[in-house]
């Protein structure tokens, strides 16, 4: 009797931990968004921990470890004065298994294959999330049935959101890295599409972190194409102006800073910021009511009304702004507020390691760090505005670009496991 011969499917555990790690950006438009490919990798991480898969005395492992006890130590000790408790436990509970993913990821990514199989990947989600961004864009609903917002926000996958700018802009460097040396014409191209999608999205801190991948970039490309790429942002963002109602606003509101009269230069620059600089005076008074541990991690919100000091701040429980604010909007500000000067020192300590960690690399290593380091880069950079750190969302991005890097730096042996 002759038998049916399928193609079998050899999905190992570093296999398995790479499509994992692409899932914690292809899922997020979709039900529980990184949750569910967090908690995947968690599994896999106790799976490896029980078969004894994983060799503590890598480098990278080490190294991921110190970078995790330098977050979580300042959470710890915020805990006892926090202005909420369940809330700084969750995070301390949610940063170990957190690790846990790390070890995960770290497995998967390794090799350089696995690495360049994850930029091949991204790049794919990439393009899918620009085609569907467009087609929103030209028919008022895109591939999924997901309309544009009321105020004319190309929202793509994302349905009740603003994450796709964010995303798009930080994954450029490690989607573009290689292909900005090599089919410079084709980079600038995806650059363009990028650019009018994420302006279109009118998330602030998504524009400034496409300014910021860009000029990651710039290195990669020679003198005529960095001039092309001047050209190509701001095409973008004369679109922007004519189909955007959100962009041409905000870009009116600026240009109008300068002839308001009998307004303090505090409120001309709150009123451009939407309200921002109100939000970082009151993460200032934390700050000085509470240096050493802060109010609290993920205690922001639940500290905000003490601390505010402006009657008209719309912010505050009652205010203007339905919801409040749970963050500062600038990734130094909310940890220092939050955890204090331990939690900001902690902070800094961890990305100061990690640059020296990029610089003292032999070359080999740091040109296969590159592209995962120039994304970090953008998300580290302190002139802007930025997603909480410590949220279900945003830390998982961070941490698969961490482990990349950290993967990319590590040991010199093909695989970080023991065998």
């Amino acid at each position: 009797m002759s038998t049916l011969n399928l193609p079998s499917i050899n999905l190992s555990p570093d296999v398995a931990a790479r499509v994992l790690g692409l899932m914690l950006v292809a899922w997020q438009p979709f039900i529980s968004g990184a949750r569910l490919p967090s908690l995947l990798l968690f599994l896999l991480g106790v799976w490896m921990l029980w078969r004894k898969r994983i060799d503590f005395q890598a480098l990278a492992i080490k190294r991921m470890g110190l970078v995790f006890l330098l977050l979580l130590i300042p959470v710890l000790l915020s805990l006892p004065t926090s202005f909420d408790p369940q809330g700084g436990l969750s995070v301390a509970a949610l940063l170990p298994l957190f690790y846990v993913v790390g070890l995960s990821l770290l497995q998967g990514l390794s090799t350089p294959t696995g690495r360049e199989w994850l930029q091949r990947w991204l790049l794919v989600v990439l393009l899918i999330w620009l085609a569907d961004g467009y087609i929103q864009f030209a028919f008022g609903r895109g591939l999924l049935g997901v309309s544009m917002s009321e105020d004319e926000r190309i929202l793509g996958f994302f349905a009740d959101n603003l994450h796709l700018g964010l995303f798009l802009a930080v994954l450029l460097p490690v989607i573009l890295w290689r292909l900005a040396a090599e089919r410079p014409w084709l980079a600038l191209l995806i650059i363009a599409l990028t650019s009018f999608i994420v302006i279109m999205n009118g998330a602030r801190s998504g524009v400034l972190m496409l300014v910021l991948a860009c000029i990651t970039l710039l290195p990669r490309f020679t003198w005529r194409y960095r001039a092309l790429m001047v050209m190509v942002l701001t095409s973008a963002l004369i679109a922007a102006l004519l189909f955007s109602p959100v962009i041409s606003d905000r870009y009116e509101r600026f240009v109008s800073l300068g002839n308001q009269t009998g307004v303090s230069l505090f409120q001309k620059f709150d009123g451009a910021l939407s309200g921002r600089v109100i939000i970082w005076e009151t993460a200032w008074q934390m700050i000085r009511d509470r240096p050493l541990t802060g109010v609290g991690a993920k205690a922001f919100a639940e500290a905000y009304d003490r601390y505010a000091t402006r009657a008209e701040d719309p912010f505050r429980s009652g205010g203007g702004y339905t919801g409040g604010v749970y963050h500062a909007h600038q990734m130094y500000v909310s940890v220092a507020a939050e955890s204090g000067v331990i939690g900001f020192a902690g902070l800094l300590a961890a990305i100061g390691l990690c640059a020296a960690w990029y610089f003292h690399a032999p070359p080999e290593r740091r040109r296969q760090a590159a592209p995962f380091v120039a994304s970090l880069v953008v998300i580290a950079f302190p002139l802007q505005s930025q997603p909480v750190l410590y949220t279900l969302w945003w830390f998982p991005i961070v941490l698969l670009l961490l482990c990349a890097m950290l993967a990319a730096l590590g040991n010199n042996n093909p695989s970080l496991h023991s065998g």
